[in-house]
């Protein structure tokens, strides 16, 4: 009898599906909307929010799928994890660290702890009172403002004004402000495959957030090619922060290097990289001779004690 392997993935269920089939696995897939990606050639598929846990879990004993891989980084996904680990399955994600990452202010606090190198930056809640005279004179403009945990999309102020719209828009999501010193420079990101034991890193990709997503205020941000020992300094670093803060998986460790002093700033972590056909890693690794998304299995299944 085939084992049926429950599937959380978002944008990355078309080439995880596809994957999981191609190695004999039947694929029950939960996704939050009609149609994701993936759910025409699952074998079994439930429609619903990812926060109604007792629904979700009902779906995957319905189909014995007693293991589940998390193969997208929102934090719903990152939550169900947890109920889903309290009940009795087992997934590949460790949500702690999960959460970890997602919150940038205590990411940001584990890599002051290990001497690596970040943007400098204050913080406060949604509700404290913080004058921004005093915030312009530790923080100064331009700076970068971000919600803590990814409420809504960075923003860079490149004046008083800017920033104080920019935080009251974080303030109305009643979730964490932070503000980071601006670094002018080369953004880059790793991926790093981690299965517990064993670590590695696939390489500098050149992507900018910042471009793709053309985040205000970040006009002219850009990623250009680096000499090979830059890239060399980046990957270790990145090797780094995943063998000594436990991180598991297939991680992306987003870099960016002052392009004046060249010193290399980590700006975060995620712990789920979108790997579906139509997303940015998925053609960029197959230029190189990779299948992004059979190293997401590969690395999940070990870590579900399927694959050795």
């Amino acid at each position: 009898m085939k084992t049926c392997i429950g599937l959380i993935a978002g944008h990355s269920g078309d080439s995880l599906t596809d994957i999981l089939k191609r190695k004999g696995y039947l694929v029950a897939v939960v996704g939050g909307a009609e149609n994701e990606p993936g759910m025409d050639k699952a074998d079994f598929v439930l429609v619903g929010d990812l926060s109604k846990h007792k629904e979700i879990i009902n779906f995957f004993r319905e189909h014995e799928a007693d293991k589940v891989i998390i193969g997208t980084g929102h934090r719903k996904a990152i939550l169900l994890a947890k109920a889903l680990e309290k009940n009795g399955f087992k997934t590949n994600i460790n949500y702690s660290k999960s959460l970890l990452a997602k919150d940038k202010i205590k990411f940001k606090k584990e890599l002051a702890k290990l001497k690596i190198a970040t943007p400098e930056y204050l913080s406060f809640d949604s509700n404290e009172d913080v004058s921004i005279d005093e915030t312009v004179s530790k923080i100064s403009i331009p700076c970068v403002v971000k919600s803590a945990v990814d409420a809504v999309q960075p923003v860079k102020a490149n004046s008083v004004a800017e920033l104080k719209e920019a935080v009251e828009k974080v303030r109305a999501t009643n979730t964490a402000v932070l503000i980071e010193e601006y670094i002018k420079g080369n953004d880059c990101t790793v991926a790093v495959e981690s299965d517990g034991k064993n670590v590695r890193s696939l390489g500098v990709t050149y992507y900018c957030k910042a471009k793709e997503y053309k985040l205000k205020g970040f006009e002219g941000a850009y990623s250009k090619k680096m000499s090979e020992d830059k890239e060399s300094e980046i990957c270790k670093i990145a090797v780094q922060i995943v063998e000594q803060l436990g991180f598991t998986g297939l991680l992306r460790i987003d870099f960016i290097v002052d392009e004046c002093s060249e010193k290399v700033y980590v700006l975060e972590l995620n712990t789920v990289i979108v790997t579906g056909y139509k997303g940015s890693a998925y053609p960029f690794f197959k230029k190189q001779g990779i299948d992004i998304a059979e190293v997401m299995i590969s690395n999940s299944l070990k870590l579900l004690g399927l694959e050795t």
